[in-house]
């Protein structure tokens, strides 16, 4: 079902808020909050039918309620003086009071993944350990540029950040502010300054089972502070798209195969295809094509099974390797073009069939849309050698292994760096 009011348009079978036919972000349970208010418009909700459809009974504060209230109404231009979209009726609860008109929506474009399938994640306002008050802005500044970089990232969710600086200046359980929030993950740091040096740190941690994924320092001379977080961000940032990843193959890999679901499937699959053997594309193409029955419209699966189709053309698997992964990534980038993974994998594909400038643009987009995306880093200095641009690839290349050192194609990095110097004769 589509529901109209106003400029916006809520659209409960893809998981969209739009306005005016440009999609607007918001998370989880703002979404579910807001499909709760519009399906029963007819009257006001108490704060326990909210709190037992939306959180499924589990005990959240006033101020939880209140703060994706709060969310949504942001979303829709609304706030809590003007309430024109949601009216609070003090000690009995909320009402949606906009004219609303519904359509079926079968006739919807294609939609990305359903927005609960996706791995969500909390970037908590990082900690000033420094005795200089002064460095608080610098603190937040590191976590508004972490969340607006992994926002660039179609595979993940990521909580806003007025959602997750109300959690400022206190101490925190994080299994607990991973259940409140609905989300499997959370990115914790902290800033220290001494003299005119800084530390940061930073801690990605399971919400469900509290252990860390990741977990890094970094010691830097404070100079510019602006360049500074700069590097800082992107650093974090490629790291974190590879690690996870990575979480997410080995979630899908400990279910049951009957059990899977699009998006595990899709994982598994990328987990065979970054092994790159014969064996392990074809189990990766097999998944991948799985994944496109249960969704057809999963951009990421329709992009994995073009990757899977062009390692396939390389190794000369399959003479119908290179039209079938150009076809696949063409209908990857149609279904969502801000997806990065998409337009690397028919940087790929133009790649595999020669066509070698449109390979480059693709990857600069990819690069646009995600320029923390070391995958597509690699790819677009791999390109630049094999077209005689070595010197100029190199920095890329290079770049891509100082973004993600822990990527799973790791290998793959560091051969085309040899590959670009070998072109160059050293």
């Amino acid at each position: 079902m589509i529901y109209h009011f106003g400029q916006f348009a809520l659209d409960t079978g893809g998981f969209a808020l739009s306005a005016k036919g440009e999609e607007i972000s918001v998370e989880p349970q703002v979404f579910a909050l807001l499909q709760l208010l519009i399906e029963n418009r007819d009257r006001v909700l108490t704060k326990d039918e909210i709190i037992e459809q939306v959180w499924d009974g589990r005990i959240v504060s006033d101020g939880t309620l209140n703060s994706r209230i709060n969310a949504a109404r942001r979303a829709l231009g609304d706030d809590g003086k003007a309430q024109a979209v949601i009216k609070t009726f003090p000690r009995r609860g909320f009402r949606f009071i906009a004219e609303v008109s519904e359509d079926e929506a079968t006739a919807r474009p294609p939609a990305s993944p359903p927005v609960l399938d996706k791995p969500s994640i909390a970037v908590l306002p990082f900690s000033n350990l420094s005795s200089d008050p002064e460095q608080e802005f610098f603190a937040d500044g590191i976590s508004e540029d972490i969340i607006t970089a992994l926002s660039h990232i179609r595979h993940f969710f990521v909580i806003a950040r007025g959602t997750t600086f109300t959690f400022k200046g206190q101490a925190v359980d994080v299994q607990a502010v991973a259940r409140d929030l609905g989300v499997r993950y959370v990115l914790e740091g902290s800033v220290r300054k001494a003299e005119d040096r800084v530390r940061i740190t930073v801690q990605l941690i399971d919400g469900e089972t509290g252990n860390h994924i990741w977990a890094e320092r970094y010691d830097r001379d404070l100079e510019d502070i602006f360049a500074l977080q700069d590097e800082i961000t992107e650093t974090v940032v490629g790291n974190i798209e590879p690690e996870l990843s990575l979480a997410e193959q080995d979630r899908a890999w400990r279910k049951p195969p009957d059990s899977l679901d699009a998006w595990e499937l899709f994982h598994r699959g990328l987990l065979h295809i970054f092994r790159r053997t014969k064996e392990d594309i074809l189990a990766g193409r097999d998944l991948f094509e799985k994944a496109i029955e249960q969704d057809p419209n999963f951009a990421g699966a329709h992009a994995g099974l073009a990757w899977a189709c062009s390692q396939d053309a390389y190794l000369g698997s399959s003479e119908d390797g290179r039209a079938d992964a150009l076809r696949a990534a063409e209908r990857a980038v149609k279904l969502d073009n801000r997806d990065a993974f998409a337009h690397v994998a028919l940087g790929q594909a133009h790649a595999s069939n020669g066509q070698m400038d449109a390979a480059l643009a693709d990857y600069e987009e990819a690069l646009r849309l995600n320029p923390s995306y070391a995958l597509a880093r690699s790819l677009l200095g791999s390109s630049l050698s094999r077209i005689g641009r070595a010197e100029e690839a190199i920095p890329h290349l290079e770049s891509a292994i100082q973004l993600s050192p822990s990527h799973p194609g790791m290998g793959t990095f560091l051969a085309r760096v040899a590959a670009a110097c070998l072109y160059l004769g050293r």
